[in-house]
């Protein structure tokens, strides 16, 4: 067996089960990354919550009514909210402005900003000061948003630990340990031995992967498209520091 770059590509075509992830793991981040984006695009939404609440709240106390208040914020912002608020008032001229407000809180399927609206809503058919209303909300969700995005970078630093771990540390260790006793020049039959650890360090990712996936509060349907990536990047780290540190053995 070759050694080094070659031997590299050599076990990577020769191992069954990874000729199985190059492929899989190209169709699972193309089944991820939808869930990736749409993550990204609720937390853009959501984090222009609390400031969007303010400007309605500031609206309301110059004298203007809920419509107006929440016409005039969709004119002035230019982000993600802002666009969706436009299109919603452009279809209040056909509907109502209720029914509009609530198919925007339904399109941005983020159950913070329904709850939001839907407490603006039920404020007005009562006939709450709004504006005091509006500004409490928006001093709750900015607190709300600032602890969940402090809870969600430890638990990112915590998942991304464990995954590297599994997926990293502990593959090129033990494929260093293999190399440097037990290369390809040694005589003993380590291509017998390979897949059973292949098969080891993928349960391995695929575990890291799925408790990360828990800590974060994901999905199993957007956690398990990422099983197949960690579970390749495990085989390549393994094989290759075999491959690499059999040249000092």
């Amino acid at each position: 067996m070759a050694i080094g770059i070659p031997g590299l590509f050599d076990m990577v075509t020769d191992s069954l089960l990874i000729s199985i992830f190059v492929p899989l793991t190209i169709i699972s981040m193309g089944g991820g990354l939808p869930f990736l984006l749409e993550s990204r695009r609720l937390n853009k939404i959501e984090s222009s919550l609390p400031e969007l609440l303010e400007g309605i709240s500031t609206s309301i106390g110059a004298g203007l009514g809920l419509q107006q208040a929440i016409t005039t914020m969709a004119n002035q912002r230019d982000d993600l909210l802002g666009l969706m608020l436009r299109k919603a008032l452009a279809r209040s001229r056909v509907t109502t402005f209720d029914a509009a407000m609530s198919e925007f809180a339904l399109d941005t399927r983020s159950p913070t900003v329904q709850r939001a609206f839907n407490l603006l809503q039920t404020a007005d058919e009562n006939e709450a000061p709004l504006a005091d209303v509006t500004f409490s909300m928006s001093l709750e969700y900015d607190r709300l948003m600032r602890l969940r995005n402090k809870r969600a970078l430890d638990l990112k630093g915590h998942a991304l630990t464990l995954q590297i771990l599994m997926a990293a540390l502990l593959p090129s260790t033990i494929g260093f340990m293999f190399g440097l006793f037990a290369g390809p020049e040694s005589g003993i039959p380590m291509g017998l031995f390979h897949p059973s650890m292949l098969l080891y360090f993928t349960a391995g990712s695929a575990f890291s992967v799925m408790v990360s996936g828990v800590m974060l509060g994901k999905s199993l349907n957007s956690s398990i498209w990422w099983i197949a990536p960690w579970a390749l990047l495990s085989q390549i780290i393994y094989m290759g520091s075999y491959l690499v540190s059999s040249l000092f053995g």
